[in-house]
């Protein structure tokens, strides 16, 4: 058997560091308690991947070279936190009864297979990684986990939601333990930059998500016999009713954070479980956008701007949930809006608040729909009017009426791309003659991540990439980057923007919606009239390496 050898004997074998710097590093580590390895590395003798080296060489371990991104929730929850905190662990990977986990950090490691071991029966394989590598990934992991450590304190709580609210008196609710956790959630939702917050029950455990550039990520859990008392200081905040507990419910509340004000969207739902809470985070100060800021290309944000500044007509903006239409649409009103306008909107509910504009919220319970909102803002005298959403043939009609007779209308409708807006119009129950009078142009829309300019490295460009670029983007560069890992985005990417295909209606695809013709004819046509589509837009995107082509795959087709 090999006699064991010291980190510093093997990065002096493998030629990392000379005798000289070893003796002084050994001195200096002496004297400040510090290990071996840190120094050098501080002192630039060697990177972190040499000691991951000499660790892997030291222990006979298998050096991994990249950690796997989105590991699963049961398999980070497969060891306690405070275990893998203390032996600087990450499991990423279960096969059969064997648990893979990686360390920067093996001294301990026999003691660690043993607990593991003992605390989930099963197999462990350890793997080294170097530290920067491992830091930013516990990071990504844990480092955004809400610790509060309020499972213990809920241990005395009440667990009836009425009782909550009588017992505990206005002096002592901010040290109230449902009051501090709610905080937490909220106020790290905000820090984390999360659009949406997600609160959900299962049999034993409550999970907290936050949903960050569009992707949900699991922060923290507790337990399922609190759930009462958070359901209840929520409802409380967003003015529902706590006695309710079988009806979905929706609520609004304010707050301030760091001088930043910021509207929260409450939806209540009830599951086999308990109610699952979803908070819609809107920031304030996004009402003020304009186009230029949405991440329109130069060539997109000409043809939309032609569009806005029509004097009559009907604009659709079409995507799924949270594509960031409402968010479009505001910055389409700001770009046009003075005082020479009279502009009224329809929501449900009024997301961002518009200096100058006239907002209404409709309210079905007492019959205030769009169609009947929308008959009584005409006799308003509007020269714009944005209604929230298309969800029926009354309010499609309406609108299509309205923008007949003077009025520019803009309006949203939830359709995979911007000629199948014509189609679902006319499954609605329209005329397509109407739609075609009416109707000057449909804007589709997605929003994809935005690579982290710290750390995205460039890699060759793939074959449809050239062919894209070839035909449309001559005039650059074709370059492809991918997503790396650093502390300043954990996952690679930072941020979201947008990438939209703007189709105007011309005479001829005018004619083609009066013959009824396919989807694919109009869209064949509307390309050929300059649109370009949404996969076209992203290729401008990832040759400017503003996202990556993994990103663009992800949320839409090359036609």
């Amino acid at each position: 058997m090999a006699a064991f050898k010291r980190i510093g004997e093997i990065l002096l074998s493998k030629g990392y560091i000379t005798p000289e710097i070893l003796e002084r590093a050994l001195e200096v580590s002496k004297a400040s308690s510090k290990p071996l390895g840190k120094i050098l590395v501080e002192n630039h003798f060697v990177s972190w991947e040499d000691i991951a080296d000499a660790l892997s060489t030291q222990y006979n371990l298998p050096k991994l070279e990249e950690i796997p991104a989105n590991i699963p929730f049961e398999v980070i929850n497969s060891i306690p936190k405070n275990l893998a905190s203390t032996y600087r662990l990450i499991p990423y990977k279960k096969e059969s009864n064997t648990l893979y986990v990686v360390t920067d950090n093996a001294i301990n490691y026999t003691q660690v297979v043993r607990e593991i071991h003992f605390v989930t029966s099963m197999n462990v394989k350890v793997s080294i990684v170097p530290t920067d590598l491992f830091d930013t990934v516990y990071q990504s992991i844990y480092g955004s986990q809400i610790d509060t450590g309020i499972n213990d304190t809920f241990e005395d709580l009440p667990q009836e939601e009425t009782k909550i609210e009588k017992e505990v008196d206005e002096e002592k609710e901010e040290e109230a333990p449902a009051v501090r956790l709610v905080k937490a959630i909220v106020e790290g939702g905000i820090v984390q930059g999360a659009s949406d917050i997600h609160v959900e029950p299962t049999r034993t455990m409550v999970n907290v998500r936050y949903r960050v550039d569009g992707i949900l990520k699991k922060v923290t859990t507790y337990y399922l016999r609190t759930h009462s008392s958070i359901t209840s200081r929520i409802k409380i905040m967003s003015g529902l009713d706590i006695s309710e507990k079988r009806l979905p419910q929706d609520g609004k509340f304010f707050m301030k954070y760091q001088g930043e004000q910021y509207d929260f969207r409450v939806s209540t739902m009830p599951t086999v479980y308990g109610e699952k809470i979803v908070m819609r985070i809107l920031k304030v100060s996004a009402s003020e956008q304009k186009i230029s800021s949405l991440g329109f290309s130069e060539y997109n944000t000409k043809r939309f701007k032609e569009l806005i500044n029509y004097p009559y007509g009907i604009i659709l903006l079409t995507g799924p949930t949270g594509s960031g239409k409402s968010t479009t649409l505001v910055a389409a009103i700001n770009e046009i809006k003075n005082v020479t306008k009279n502009i009224v909107t329809i929501e449900d509910p009024v997301e961002y608040n518009i200096d100058g504009v006239n907002q209404c919220q409709i309210n079905p319970e007492i019959g205030l729909t769009y169609a009947r909102f929308l008959r009584s803002i005409l006799r308003q005298d509007p020269n714009i009017v944005m209604i929230g959403e298309i969800r029926d043939r009354e309010t499609a009609q309406l609108s299509m009426e309205a923008s007949m007779t003077g009025h520019l209308v803009f309006s949203t409708l939830h359709t995979n791309d911007a000629t199948s807006a014509i189609s679902r119009l006319v499954n609605l129950g329209l005329d397509p003659h109407m739609i075609g009078v009416s109707l000057i142009g449909v804007i589709g829309q997605r929003l994809v991540r935005k690579l982290c300019s710290d750390c995205k490295s460039e890699i060759p460009p793939k074959k449809e990439i050239l062919e894209t670029s070839q035909k449309l983007y001559p005039e650059l560069e074709p370059k492809m980057y991918s997503p790396k890992r650093c502390p300043t985005c954990q996952d690679g990417y930072k941020g979201r923007t947008a990438i939209n295909e703007v189709m105007i209606v011309t005479p001829k695809i005018r004619t083609l919606m009066n013959e009824s013709a396919s989807d694919s004819e109009i869209r064949a046509e509307a390309r050929r009239a300059g649109m370009r589509t949404m996969f076209e837009d992203g290729v401008e995107k990832i040759l400017r390496g503003v996202t990556s082509y993994e990103e663009i795959n992800r949320v839409v087709r090359n036609e």
